[in-house]
């Protein structure tokens, strides 16, 4: 008791495995729809608008529950809320391995998974390690904790496209709620507890509330909901329809499978890279080199029709791993380290909720553009815009903080 009285920060090594752990499988199964989508599109039959909205549908349940997971955490810690949210997870993996009809999918993966994600998610994870690491520790604390979601595309897209293969769509869902029934749940509800208390700068307590009047008077925080909605939205654009998109232009789906697997392996090396460029050099270092190699990835996909290679998807992976490896990571640290005093589990959350809604409406509209048009362009330009428009919003709440450097 007196080490953990001299030391609060004493369990933050195992509680940022823990995390990183969790959002592995967790993120592994919610990154593994790209293949479920092109097994609805290409076998199924169904539209690609029709199969991104159950994608969609579920991000909006994100948008709704990551904030109130947030308020759930200031107050009861991690253990009952992320054990809540494994088992909606499950429950709705489960009941989409009995879907017949869309419909189906959409109330178990659409709303139950996506609740349960929305609660399990990246928002309320950072929260947790923001709470047990000081602000020149947090960039890289998030970054390797997030860098779960980068080898957990790569190790379950391959196994998603295994299991389908195997065991037809439906199957391949019931195994992947028994994994967060056998493991995700024990890990969560064992490895992690409430982050010690705040410790108090300036004489003001480092959890106190700022009054909502207030908050929502300041231009930086409006600025930060515009990161969140813009941050994720291009990013999952991308991750739900790049199968089919590489399909589409003659690649094989297992070449494409691993191209993502690849992107992934590569993402939790720069979720681990640039937590450090973040805390050495700056958030918004990090998060420009991030944005522009996400335009890079779009760049490679417009030239993939008319070179028709597979050897234009390497730097794709690159470039799409820089992207994935700092947006997520670099707006959590950034709303850290500006709003902490409105409690970490409470912004973080709100921003789980707007990375929710930017990735529900993103892949809708790419979806809808492609089935009014015929084809991606209009999508990626879309994607284009919202990258550029997170740039901007990102920039100008570090001007107006003075966040330079965090160091």
């Amino acid at each position: 008791m007196r080490q953990d009285a001299e030391d609060p920060f004493r369990h933050a090594p195992r509680i940022v495995i823990v995390c990183s752990l969790s959002i592995f499988i967790i993120f592994g199964i919610r990154f593994s729809f790209s293949v479920f989508f092109a097994e609805f599109v290409l076998v199924e039959g169904w539209s690609n608008e029709a199969s991104a909205a159950i994608f969609s549908l579920s991000m909006l349940c994100v948008a709704v529950s990551a904030p109130l997971a947030g308020l759930a955490l200031d107050r009861y810690g991690p253990r009952p809320v992320f054990g809540l949210g494994v088992c909606l997870m499950a429950a709705g993996l489960a009941l989409s391995s009995r879907a017949n009809t869309q419909t189906d999918l959409l109330l178990a993966y659409g709303i139950l998974d996506g609740c349960g994600v929305g609660i399990t998610g990246l928002g309320p994870v950072a929260s947790i390690v923001a709470g047990w690491t000081t602000p020149a520790q947090r960039g890289r604390a998030i970054g390797i904790a997030f860098a779960g979601t980068g080898l957990g595309s790569l190790v379950f897209v391959p196994l998603t496209n295994l299991l389908i293969t195997l065991f037809d769509w439906r199957g391949a869902y019931m195994v992947l709620s028994l994994i967060c029934v056998f493991v995700v749940l024990p890990l969560m509800i064992i490895g992690l507890q409430k982050p010690p208390a705040m410790p108090r700068l300036h004489g003001h307590s480092l959890a106190a509330r700022v009054a909502w009047r207030q908050l929502l008077r300041q231009p930086k925080f409006w600025a930060l909901v515009v990161v969140g909605l813009t941050a994720m939205g291009p990013v999952r654009s991308l991750t739900v329809h790049q199968i089919a998109y590489m399909e589409s232009a003659g690649i094989e789906r297992s070449t494409a499978a691993n191209i993502v697997g690849l992107a992934g392996l590569l993402t939790s090396l720069c979720f681990i890279a640039f937590g450090w460029v973040s805390d050495r050099f700056g958030r918004m270092v990090a998060f420009t080199i991030g944005a522009a190699g996400l335009l890079g990835a779009v760049c490679m996909l417009f030239l993939l029709p008319t070179i028709g290679s597979a050897g234009v998807l390497l730097p794709y992976a690159v470039f799409f791993a820089l992207g994935e490896g700092t947006r997520s990571s670099q707006t959590t640290a950034l709303a850290s380290d500006v709003f902490h005093r409105q409690g970490l589990g409470f912004i973080n959350g709100l921003m789980g909720g707007m990375f929710g809604l930017g990735a529900a409406l993103g892949p809708w509209l790419v979806g809808r553009l492609r089935d009014e048009s015929g084809t991606y362009d209009g999508g990626l330009l879309m994607v284009v815009a919202m990258v550029l428009a997170s740039m901007l919003a990102f920039g100008f709440i570090v001007r107006r903080s003075g966040q330079s450097s965090c160091a």
